[in-house]
C-alpha cells in the first residue's frame, strides 16, 4: 500500500469544483432557448444557484492558495521582500493573461469583418512593419538577444499600437478588450493579498486581509448608489459617443461596474479573495475540518441576524443580491464550510476524485478553453437554441470535453518539462 501523501487534496477538489459550477453556468446563460426553463423552475433555480458559487469559489481559493504557498515559501526561508514582489508579480502576469484571453475573444470574433478582426490587424503601415520585422528576426535567428522577452513585447506592442492607430480606436468592440471580467479582478486581489499579507507577521496579515475584506464588503452598498449613474443608459449612450471617455471608465469600472461595462468589478467580489486569504493559516498543518465546518456555519449564522438590521441605500431586490453584506457573508460562509468538508473526506476517495484533481490544477487553462467553447463563435448554432435537457446534457458534455483537453494540457506541460531536463 502506498503512504499517504501530504497532498492537500481538498485544495484540487475545491478548484475543481468552482470549474465545474463555472462550466454550469456558462452552458446555462448561453444555450438554453427562451422559456425552455418551464416545468423545470426548481432545478433551474437550483443549477443557477450553484453557478453563482463559482465566482466566489475562484476569489475565495485564489486568496487561499496564495497564503498556503507563501507559507511554504517562508518555511523554506526565502526572504519576505522577495516573497511579496514574487506574489505581485503572479497577480501582474494574472492580469496580462486577462486582457490576453479578451483581445483572442475580440479578435477571433472579427476575424473576417472589414476593419476589424485578425486582417486589419496584419495591414500593413510602418509600426506594423517594424513589430513583425522584430518578432521576424528573432524567430528566424537573424537576431539572438540575451533576453528574447523584451524585444517579443515590444514586436506585439508595436503592431497593435499600429491596430489602434489605424482606426480601431473607433471600433465598435475596442472596449471588450478593456472590459473587467473574473481574471481581472482575481488579477487585482492577488496584487491586494500580496501587499497586505505576503511576507508580513502571520498575526498582522491576517488582521489586514480580514479587516480589509469586511470593510469592503459593508461599503459596497453605499459605493454602489454612488457610482450608479454610470451603469445609466444615458451614461452610457456618452460613453458610447466618446472612445476616450469609454478608455478612462475603466478604472471606474473596475472599483464597480455593472454590465455592460463589465462582467465584474472589484466591489465587493475582491472580498472573497481577501477572506481565503484571512482563513489561509488555519488550513496550514494538520487538516481542522471541524474547524472550517464551524467557522462557515457561524458566518452563515451572522449573515442571518444582522441582515433585518442592515440598513441599505436601496430598496430594490436586486440591489440586495448584489451588494448587501449579508448576502456577501453567506456566500463566503458556503466556501468556508466546503473547505471544511472536503478536508473531512477519507484518502480512500482520492483515485476516485482525481478527475476532479485535475480539473482543480489547470482551473486556469479549464477557465479559458471552455469560456471559448461556450461563448465562441463556433457555438452560435446552439446559443439560445436547446431545451432544457438538451442544455442540461450540453453542460455534462462540456465538463467532459473540458478534462479530456485539460488532461492533454497537463501532459504538454509534463513533455515540455522532461525535454527541458534532458536538455539540460
Amino acid at each position: 500500500m502506498a503512504p499517504p501523501t501530504s497532498r492537500k487534496h481538498w485544495l484540487d477538489w475545491q478548484r475543481g469544483l468552482a470549474v465545474l459550477f463555472m462550466i454550469e453556468v456558462h452552458i446555462l446563460d448561453a444555450w438554453i432557448a427562451a422559456g425552455a426553463r418551464a416545468g423545470h423552475e426548481r432545478f433551474h433555480d437550483l443549477l443557477m444557484f450553484l453557478g453563482g458559487l463559482a465566482a466566489p469559489g475562484f476569489l475565495y481559493m485564489a486568496g487561499l492558495s496564495q497564503a498556503l504557498a507563501d507559507e511554504a515559501h517562508a518555511r523554506k526561508g526565502v526572504e519576505p521582500r522577495a516573497r511579496r514582489r514574487a506574489a505581485m508579480k503572479r497577480g501582474l502576469w494574472l492580469l496580462g493573461v486577462a486582457y490576453m484571453v479578451r483581445l483572442f475573444s475580440v479578435l477571433v470574433g472579427g476575424f473576417w469583418s472589414w476593419g476589424a478582426g485578425l486582417p486589419y490587424l496584419l495591414g500593413v503601415d510602418v509600426l506594423s512593419v517594424a513589430g513583425f520585422g522584430i518578432l521576424l528576426s528573432i524567430t528566424t535567428d537573424v537576431w539572438k538577444p540575451k533576453d528574447w522577452r523584451k524585444p517579443v513585447a515590444i514586436g506585439l506592442g508595436l503592431i497593435l499600437l499600429s491596430f489602434f492607430w489605424r482606426g480601431a480606436w473607433t471600433w465598435g468592440s475596442w472596449h471588450e478588450v478593456f472590459k473587467v471580467d473574473v481574471l481581472n479582478v482575481l488579477a487585482v486581489g492577488m496584487i491586494l493579498s500580496a501587499f497586505l499579507a505576503i511576507g508580513r507577521p502571520r498575526a498582522v496579515g491576517v488582521a489586514l486581509t480580514a479587516g480589509v475584506a469586511l470593510l469592503v464588503a459593508f461599503a459596497t452598498p453605499w459605493i454602489a448608489v454612488k457610482l450608479g449613474y454610470r451603469d445609466q443608459p444615458e451614461f452610457l449612450a456618452r460613453l458610447a459617443a466618446d472612445p476616450g471617455a469609454k478608455l478612462a471608465d475603466v478604472p471606474w469600472a473596475y472599483v464597480y461596474g455593472l454590465w455592460p461595462r463589465s462582467q465584474f468589478k472589484l466591489l465587493n467580489w475582491v472580498a472573497f479573495l481577501l477572506a481565503g486569504a484571512a482563513v489561509a493559516p488555519l488550513a496550514t498543518g494538520r487538516s481542522r475540518p471541524l474547524l472550517f465546518l464551524a467557522i462557515g456555519l457561524g458566518l452563515f449564522g451572522v449573515a442571518k441576524v444582522i441582515d433585518p438590521w442592515i440598513v441599505l441605500p436601496s430598496t430594490d431586490p436586486t440591489f440586495w443580491w448584489l451588494n448587501a453584506p449579508s448576502w456577501f457573508l453567506m456566500r463566503l460562509a458556503i466556501h468556508v464550510g466546503l473547505t471544511g468538508a472536503l478536508m473531512a473526506l477519507p484518502e480512500l476517495v482520492v483515485p476516485a476524485l482525481r478527475w476532479l484533481s485535475t480539473y482543480g490544477r489547470q482551473s486556469l487553462f479549464a477557465y479559458i478553453v471552455t469560456v471559448e467553447l461556450t461563448y465562441g463563435a463556433f457555438a452560435n448554432p446552439l446559443k439560445k437554441q436547446l431545451s432544457f435537457r438538451a442544455t442540461v446534457t450540453g453542460i455534462a458534455l462540456m465538463i467532459a470535453l473540458g478534462w479530456v483537453l485539460s488532461v492533454a494540457w497537463e501532459r504538454f506541460q509534463r513533455g515540455l518539462r522532461e525535454r527541458k531536463g534532458a536538455v539540460a
